[in-house]
């Protein structure tokens, strides 16, 4: 089969009994719960006159309004009355309906999904994993399986747009990485979202992908000086002291196993957007159920250090280049 999908699949009944079990556990059940809308309401506090025996009252704020997770009867933020609400369910039933209607049943062979939230379930995210979209990438020490995913994300609470964001695992060490975002524009919970703008094209998506495993075949060919790369790490854009010392760290025991080349250099900067972990921990993660949304904002920076100019000279000139 050629991996530019020029068909369609006549029959998604495979793909659909996946995710069909999928999504009868009890975790999926608890992220597909749908949210409620309620009405907001404010305290107005009696006038300060004696006299006055009706005390406070409440009023209706008719400007917001306030979404709640019918699994926990939590809130999970406070949005502008303008705010439309689309079901969980229903972004990840027109998604999946999508990959069946866009990818051939042998692609869904040993596809993985896994479901995260984030501040209350007021973000959540769904990660599609398909190894039969899996490349290798060899470095002259080593050689890894990367495979497309695909992941969804949306809020409940108007912190980010709606969209996917598309990229890749590494099986060696589940290091993740953003390739493609688009979680912009008409994405957004307006009164205009419209959920069949909602679908990606999935031909161009993969043919993405394989153009992006050329790439990284090439920085895993391009072995650069040990300090060349530690001078790239703290001339990326925003790195901090603390951070810079972190990834520096990381790469190194990156190079025991792939060898000094880009390729390390990438993995050490996707391990830091994959893991929540004693060399990159997310502050305050103990106890503000935050790691789905920190982790999804760190892989944005590192998407944007990886587009960088700090990293096309050092993954061109071949640790020539000087910062």
């Amino acid at each position: 089969m050629n991996d530019i999908l020029s068909f369609r699949s006549p029959t998604a009944q495979v793909a659909q009994d996946l995710f069909t079990e999928h999504n009868e556990t009890e975790r999926a059940q608890r992220f597909l719960a749908p949210v409620e809308e309620q009405s907001l309401w404010f305290e107005r506090p009696a006038p300060y006159h004696a006299s006055d025996l009706h005390g406070s009252k409440l009023t209706e704020l008719n400007s917001h309004k306030v979404l709640v997770d019918t699994w926990t009867g939590a809130s999970t933020g406070v949005v502008g009355d303008k705010y439309k609400v689309t079901q969980m369910r229903d972004f990840t039933d027109a998604t999946e309906a999508m990959l069946m209607d866009a990818l051939p049943n042998d692609k869904f062979k040993d596809m993985e999904i896994s479901d995260t939230m984030s501040h209350g379930s007021a973000v959540r995210c769904r990660k599609y994993t398909f190894p039969a979209f899996s490349k290798p990438i060899e470095t002259r020490k080593h050689q890894t399986e990367v495979a497309l995913t695909v992941a969804l994300v949306q809020s409940y609470d108007g912190s980010t747009s709606n969209g996917f964001v598309t990229g890749l695992l590494d099986f060696f060490c589940t290091n993740g990485m953003i390739s493609g975002d688009y979680t912009k524009g008409n994405k957004r919970h307006t009164s205009g979202f419209n959920l069949a703008n909602f679908i990606l094209d999935m031909d161009k998506v993969v043919k993405d992908f394989y153009n992006d495993i050329q790439r990284y075949q090439i920085w895993a060919g391009t072995d650069i000086p040990i300090v060349h790369a530690e001078a790239a790490i703290e001339a990326l854009p925003g790195m901090s002291d603390k951070l810079a010392k972190g990834i520096k760290d990381q790469y190194l025991t990156e190079v025991q196993t792939r060898g000094s080349n880009v390729w390390a250099l990438a993995s050490a900067l996707t391990y830091y957007s994959s893991h929540n972990s004693e060399e990159f921990p997310i502050k305050g993660s103990a106890a503000n159920d935050n790691v789905a949304r920190a982790l999804l904002d760190r892989s944005r920076k590192v998407n944007t250090w990886l587009r960088s100019s700090v990293f096309e000279n050092v993954s061109k000139l071949n640790g020539q280049a000087i910062y």
